[in-house]
């Protein structure tokens, strides 16, 4: 009697097979973080060159110099860049800079129930691998920690000790961020690649992460319908239909709003063409201008007009946007 072929049992060992390889040349960018005891307190993920990001909530306090275990299994040193705890990121540059860094994809193109795959590193040089789905994925959100991050993607579960830092990645082999235990409790959360990027050039380049200030109070309220909005009339009109913008509610005292003109009872509509609909996406907009100067649409007296705004740098006093 001749033997049926399986189809079904076939593509499972593909997909294992697909999915094995895919691990295997991720490996190649990640590192684990030595703890004591020869456990590993988080994996690494080599992000540019000889740049190596991983979470900072492991350590107490980030040490200037570290070594990291690489894929052979050897101790390479690393020194401290600089730390973002709002989005539990920490940054090491390598003393010897490998052959090749992580390729980075997108992770705006995940949705809940994609397959993704946390890989990591063991303090004994092996590399770990752990497989699930995205449990939930939606727009940007801020940490508890006051940073914010451009999507909202939950894992479906907790990532296994020494995976903080690992990195995630779609079934193309991207790198589409890192997961962190730190930021929801009971879930794993994938840091985007976006973000990471930035943080990365924000510490290189400045040496900290520079959050955009305005020194302005504001609230979410629907946009008036104004007979006359002058020169932005037509614009106005097309974000009256988003329903709502951002009504100055306070002004810091000499901020970057108040310098420039901005009054209370002003209502934000737009800065750049990002719609200002809410006080987080205004954060998103503003994210990468800091120290520049931007033109926002704004509502004053239910006249359309703009205004010019230099955005500071935040001020670790204010709890203002």
């Amino acid at each position: 009697m001749n033997k049926q072929s399986h189809p079904p049992l076939d593509s499972l060992h593909t997909l294992s097979a697909d999915l094995a390889s895919i691990v295997e040349r991720v490996g190649d960018w990640i590192y684990a973080v030595p703890g004591r005891g020869g456990h590993t307190i988080a994996s690494a993920v080599l992000w540019r060159d000889d740049i190596l990001v991983t979470t900072a909530h492991p350590f107490r306090r980030a040490p200037n110099e570290i070594s990291m275990i690489d894929a052979a299994g050897q101790l390479q040193s690393a020194a401290l860049i600089g730390v973002d705890s709002s989005t539990d990121l920490a940054v090491f540059r390598l003393a010897k800079a490998p052959d090749a860094a992580a390729e980075l994809g997108d992770a705006t193109s995940l949705r809940a129930g994609h397959l993704v795959i946390a890989v990591g590193r063991s303090a004994s040089g092996d590399v770990t691998a752990s497989y699930g789905m995205v449990n939930r994925a939606s727009g940007s959100w801020q940490t508890w920690q006051g940073g914010q991050l451009d999507r909202q993607i939950r894992l479906d579960g907790g990532l296994y000790g020494g995976q903080s830092g690992a990195a995630i990645v779609d079934t193309h082999g991207k790198v589409v961020g890192i997961g962190s235990s730190a930021l929801a409790r009971g879930y794993g959360v994938v840091i985007p690649a976006s973000n990471i990027s930035r943080v990365v050039d924000s510490l290189l380049t400045r040496g900290h992460v520079a959050r955009p200030y305005l020194g302005i109070g504001a609230q979410p309220v629907a946009l008036p319908l104004a007979a006359d909005h002058g020169d932005t009339r037509e614009q106005t009109k097309e974000h009256t239909n988003e329903q709502t913008a951002l009504l100055v509610t306070a002004l810091a005292e000499r901020g970057p709003a108040q310098t420039a003109g901005v009054l209370i009872g002003d209502i934000l509509v737009a800065v750049g063409g990002h719609k200002l609909g809410s006080l987080s996406a205004m954060r998103m907009a503003l994210a990468s201008h800091v120290g520049e100067t931007v033109t926002f649409d704004l509502i004053r007296g239910g006249v359309g007009q703009q205004i010019a705004i230099t955005v500071a740098p935040w001020p670790t006093s204010s709890r203002r946007c």
